[in-house]
């Protein structure tokens, strides 16, 4: 597979983002430092709680060849083809200070709460 083959845009099937998300990635972005180009969001191995979800700030418009990108009004998230396999057709949210991820992969489990930023301080 090439670059070519691979399509590199996050569609509402892949994961769709509620206004309270997006609301909360362009805050978040626009408080960044300038190298930040977008919100990566990533998923950990798993275990007994099943697979973890995560975002870090992304440096460059692609980290990595194979990225997919979602973009909306003031942000961009970047997602490698292996966690947008976990991914698939979730919805994020922003709830009581968390980003939640619902609908997650279910054959893996997963308790679908991102805890790594703690609702914007990264």
């Amino acid at each position: 597979m090439t670059t070519n083959d691979y399509s590199t845009q996050i569609s509402e099937a892949d994961m769709r983002l509620t206004p309270a998300a997006q609301a909360k990635f362009t805050e978040i972005l626009k408080e960044a430092d300038a190298e930040a180009a977008g919100i990566r969001v990533f998923v950990s191995g798993g275990g007994c709680g099943g697979m973890t979800y995560g975002m870090t700030y992304a440096d460059a418009a692609a980290d990595k060849a194979f990225d997919s990108v979602l973009e909306g009004q003031g942000f961009k998230i970047f997602v490698d083809p292996i966690a947008l396999n976990f991914l698939q057709g979730c919805e994020v949210d922003f709830k009581n200070s968390n980003f939640v991820f619902n609908n997650v992969f279910k054959a893996v489990g997963g308790s679908g709460t991102c805890g790594g930023c703690g609702g914007g301080g990264f």
